[in-house]
């Protein structure tokens, strides 16, 4: 039995605490790394994690409080998963409790004991009498056509809830139970589709590579069949009884790609995202972690599901921004993925018809294996681009003459139309025609965005909502304006040229009920003609076998953006929203709406397409030390006052030009410190230190070294301040 307990507490503290044991008994179970335990914090109660015991301390043993309560008798992180989080939190100079923390569901960083969640239930062969309960009655009958034993997806389909059954378990008519692991089989619902070579190919090598580690990196054109190809490598990995784990960068891809999953397998499949209520995370969780899934699907955070017997990863889209976490624990899920792959020895999959820059250097290193998929399924050919130069040319709410005789043509022909618009809202901005002033976000450095459904002006950095001015708050003049196109405006103008065509607009406003997205996208396959209208996410990874136009109405947006991800970004964007036209047997077009028609980018996307891009855009990267082609981290620092986060930020700067820290910062370049690209938001002034380095193990030294002396600095701790590493946006 250790004399003293270490752990750590979500706290942001980059430290451990000491505590006792509790004394050993019967019912007190002896303690162990990666218990949960309950514990006195200052004048709160914390839940902890012991990461380490021992015999001896430093401190007064006569201070040292025991703990409160051991919440589990176990472990609930498996060893992998434990490691891969204390991996994490010092490859992302994370604290360690809030790191460790982050791996486990909301529920279990209460101070409650796990009471694992009873997901079977078997109906006692009885005749019960239940008088006027005529409720109870009708629900005892509805069971009754459930086998003896059943579980909660059973009842989710019988849309009974499981707090419904509490009268019949107390009076003992209903047993539960602990689900029991499941055997993992292959159970095939619907036969494969034929493959071409070069997906015969990538199958045919995944089913040679397991039980070892290895990155393969699907590069394949949209509509190239993709998801067939991960289909058939999950098919191979049940019949040898493994799991599988499909990471997805949305929660919008989740309803598409779960259906294809039902439609190929019957094996149980487990969907994890922030779309579920705690309570059903945490059923999720505990599902994965008994075995009770053969396949998980899920979003970032889903990394962290223990799944017994994993035999394979894949991550869909994996050039997506929304893998990188970007408050908070800033990790990267596909890095930590691969991680993940590597500890388990097992081979991962990353796809996408747009690799990131990344994954592309991995290759040409060696380290990644690249499979080129260049024919599209099916025989479909390959969508043809059309630029229009905007230049000169008459508009009627961003839609250009051109671009709207094309729209009318296809949907005359009984075809349906994608228009991507990266902007929400009716305006980005609502102008005085007298003075100038524009809608200006009292907490941010930024315009707000005009709604008009509900007529509200609305920041979408903070999130500040108001009514929309009747009259200029500067001059009082009633002569306001909209300037600019968002998506609500769109649709409008849509609506007007076309009155007889229905307009689906899919944007994070229309889909935030539950259900919404769903349904629009069921009219959308009816396959009549239409318009769908939206921002980014209708260009991830959806199959519209209808569309045989796809536009992008503003290409300029990301042109010439200050961070120098801009080009790669707006290439990914052009490229996956033209993919989503002609996937089937009608040949599509993808049209280009700018001003920078001649613009090199957008003429080397067109003519040579996209790998054309990534390998101009690696020798640029490779000129300027830029990842990933360098490394590079990003100190940011906010606080109500300007002076107090630059302040903070010149003193770090200042300890990066120590002598005592010179072998680790030969070659390293320092820009800052320096105002955010949005210098103020939600009242907070925002500022950030840039540093680049050529060697990544130097690099990660160096940060240890200034994260350990801004804990000990008394300032810091006035002041929030973070550290980006690997950061996917400057700002």
């Amino acid at each position: 039995m250790p004399k003293y307990l270490h752990i750590v507490l979500a706290t942001g503290l980059r430290q451990e605490f000491t505590y006792l044991p509790l004394t050993a008994s019967d019912s007190v179970p002896a303690p162990t790394i990666g218990l949960r335990v309950r514990v006195a914090f200052g004048r709160s109660e914390r839940v902890g994690l012991i990461v380490g015991m021992s015999d001896a301390t430093t401190f007064d043993a006569n201070k040292i409080k025991p703990v409160i309560d051991y919440l589990d008798s176990t472990n609930l992180l498996p060893p992998a998963l434990w490691q891969l989080g204390l991996w994490a939190a010092e490859y992302y100079q994370y604290p360690l409790g809030d790191a460790l923390m982050h791996l486990l569901p909301a529920k279990l960083r209460q101070a409650k004991p796990n009471q694992l969640v009873q997901l079977n239930w078997t109906l006692a062969d009885i005749d019960p009498d239940f008088g006027r309960a005529h409720k109870q009655q009708a629900l005892w009958q509805q069971l009754q056509g459930l086998a003896p034993a059943f579980n909660l997806d059973q009842l989710k389909k019988q849309n009974i809830k499981p707090s419904q059954l509490k009268p019949f378990i107390e009076k003992q008519w209903l047993s539960t139970s602990q689900p029991q692991p499941q055997t993992v089989r292959l159970q095939l619902s619907q036969q494969p589709l034929d493959l071409n070579a070069e997906q015969a190919a990538v199958v045919a090598h995944l089913a040679s590579a397991h039980h070892s580690f290895s990155c393969h990196l699907i590069n394949g054109v949209t509509g190239s069949g993709k998801t067939e190809v991960y289909l058939q490598a999950m098919a191979d990995v049940l019949e040898k009884g493994q799991r599988i784990l499909l990471l997805v960068p949305e929660i919008g891809l989740t309803p598409q790609l779960l259906q294809r999953l039902e439609a190929r397998f019957n094996n149980r499949v487990l969907a994890l995202h922030s779309g579920l209520t705690e309570h059903q995370r945490l059923n999720a969780w505990q599902q994965a972690n008994l075995g009770q899934a053969d396949i998980i699907i899920g979003t970032r955070s889903a990394l962290f599901t223990p799944i017994p017997k994993l035999g394979l990863i894949i991550i869909d889209e994996e050039h997506d921004q929304a893998y990188k976490q970007q408050e908070g624990f800033r990790y990267h899920g596909r890095d930590l993925a691969i991680k993940r792959a590597a500890d388990a020895h097992i081979p991962i999959v990353l796809g996408s018809a747009t690799p990131s820059l990344e994954s592309l250097a991995n290759v040409s290193r060696g380290r990644f294996q690249q499979w080129l998929l260049t024919q599209r399924a099916g025989g479909a050919s390959n969508q043809r681009y059309e630029v229009i130069d905007l230049r000169n040319q008459p508009q009627q709410a961003g839609i250009s003459q051109q671009l709207k005789d094309m729209v009318g043509i296809q949907l005359e022909l009984g075809h349906q139309v994608l228009l991507m618009l990266n902007r929400r809202g009716f305006a980005p901005s609502l102008q005085c025609q007298s003075c100038g002033q524009t809608a200006q976000c009292p907490a941010c450095d930024a315009n707000m965005t005009l709604h008009r459904r509900p007529p509200r002006l609305h920041c979408h950095h903070c999130e500040h909502q108001q009514p929309v001015y009747l009259h200029c708050p500067q001059c009082n003049s009633h002569q306001l304006k909209p300037l600019g196109q968002g998506t609500e405006r769109t649709e409008e103008q849509l609506q007007s040229l076309f009155p007889n065509t229905p307009v689906y607009r899919i944007d994070r406003d229309t889909t935030r009920n539950k259900g919404s997205l769903e349904t629009m996208l069921a009219q959308v396959h009816a396959g009549g003609p239409c318009l769908l209208l939206g921002t980014q996410m209708l260009a991830k990874g959806h199959h519209f076998p209808k569309v045989t136009l796809a536009a992008i109405l503003d290409a300029d947006a990301s042109l010439f953006s200050s961070d120098f991800r801009g080009p790669e970004k707006l290439a990914q964007l052009l490229v996956q929203t033209a993919g989503r036209a002609g996937r089937e047997n009608i040949p599509g077009t993808a049209v280009i709406q700018t001003y920078q028609a001649d613009h090199p980018t957008i003429d080397l996307l067109v003519t040579k397409g996209y790998n054309a891009f990534a390998q101009q855009e690696l020798a640029s990267r490779q000129q300027s030390g830029l990842p990933p082609l360098g490394h590079m981290a990003l100190f940011h620092a906010q606080a109500k006052d300007a002076n107090h986060a630059f302040t903070l930020l010149h003193w770090l700067a200042q300890q990066v030009q120590d002598p005592t820290l010179a072998h680790l910062t030969r070659s390293l370049l320092m820009f800052g410190p320096m105002p955010a690209f949005m210098a103020r938001r939600a009242h907070f002034y925002r500022a950030q230190l840039q540093l680049q380095h050529p060697n990544r193990k130097r690099l990660q030294q160096l940060l240890q070294q200034l994260c350990a002396r801004l804990d000990q600095h008394p300032g810091a701790r006035k002041i929030r301040w973070s550290l980006d590493i690997d950061p996917q946006e400057l700002g």
